[in-house]
């Protein structure tokens, strides 16, 4: 299997995984991707081997001799390099969209028109069915996200490093995203940050360190654990969390894995691709053109997106109130198939 993008891409691609593992045990199951995901995805029982791809000579001499004529491989993406090599690993069977890179597969697959409209582990799930002929589906709480435990150290320093925050109870976001149209502006957040202060709620900020936002004074209910964290401990912190709140972005996907309220931002990005099939509240951008971002045939955003700042500090502090009057609740099921949902 090969997959390139956001760590959020990652955690929705653990149910394909595990579900290919359950229905084919016998199969050898290895994971091409980002070097940043390897303690996500070697953290994956039924991930056999996971092997980074940086562009590299060593990366890319590595990988040719891990899979050197192998069966399958999956292309989950559209890189062109990627592509040549597994070409030169000899693999049997390379199929992928073609995207530039046709004379390098040998089957082709191509979007059908529900998918744009779907959830994306869906849309593995489809390609999967048709690649390797098995469902997956059929198996009972097949689209389950997964995300591994850390070990009994790194929960110790999550339990350190939450320790001395100024209430108990605490919400988890992170200020940026994978993508700047899907970040709420850093005014909102930090008009929100001082709502919170006011009704007893800390916050706790995640990611890796910022580019833009470095010389900021936050309110005393904040904990900056940007740059603190490494990708079990920001699992562990979000286990801990009483909801996250934050745009379309790895958070999100991780409190979907762990059984974490969410309360989403979406505008260019629909909320029916990523939002977690279990969401409190999906808070959408009041703007005609939202959302923009389609899968497979969208123009994708544009270049001074402002359908993030049509979302309100009121409208959002107002889902989490409403989550803590409702006990925390997870919010009602739903799997978006494109099929029934378009």
């Amino acid at each position: 299997m090969s997959r390139f993008g956001g760590l959020g891409d990652m955690v929705m691609l653990t149910p394909i995984l595990r579900g290919i593992k359950t229905l084919l045990p016998e199969t050898k199951l290895i994971v091409v991707g980002e070097e940043n995901a390897r303690a996500l995805m070697e953290g994956c029982p039924f991930v056999d081997e996971y092997l980074g791809f940086d562009k590299s000579y060593k990366s890319s001499w590595n990988i040719i001799k891990k899979i050197w004529r192998a069966d399958i491989v999956y292309l989950m993406d559209t890189l062109y390099r990627i592509s040549i090599i597994y070409w030169l690993a000899r693999v049997k069977k390379r199929i992928g969209f073609p995207h530039k890179r046709k004379f390098f597969l040998t089957d082709l697959i191509s979007p059908k028109s529900w998918m744009d409209y779907a959830y994306e582990p869906v849309v593995y799930a489809d390609f999967v069915k048709d690649i390797l002929q098995i469902d997956i589906t059929q198996i009972p709480d097949w689209d389950h996200l997964f995300y591994p435990e850390g070990s009994e150290l790194e929960k110790k320093n999550v339990n350190e490093l939450l320790k001395n925050r100024l209430y108990d109870d605490f919400i988890v976001c992170s200020l940026e995203t994978g993508g700047h149209a899907k970040d709420w502006p850093i005014e909102y957040w930090l008009d929100l940050f001082r709502e919170l202060e006011e009704l007893e709620k800390s916050v706790v900020i995640i990611g890796v360190p910022s580019k833009k936002y470095n010389d900021i004074e936050f309110p005393s209910n904040v904990v900056d654990l940007r740059g603190k964290t490494n990708l079990l401990e920001i699992g562990e912190v979000i286990r801990l969390a009483d909801m996250v709140v934050n745009g379309c972005s790895f958070p999100i996907h991780v409190a979907n894995a762990v059984d974490t309220p969410v309360i989403g931002l979406y505008g260019s990005q629909p909320d029916w691709r990523g939002m977690p099939q279990r969401i409190f509240a999906s808070i959408h951008a009041e703007i005609e053109c939202s959302p923009c971002d389609y899968l497979f045939k969208g123009p994708g955003w544009c270049e001074n997106p402002t359908c993030m700042k049509q979302i309100s500090v009121k409208k959002v502090i107002t889902e989490i109130q409403r989550c803590y009057d409702e006990g925390k609740s997870l919010g009602e099921y739903r799997l978006i198939t494109g099929e029934n949902d378009g």
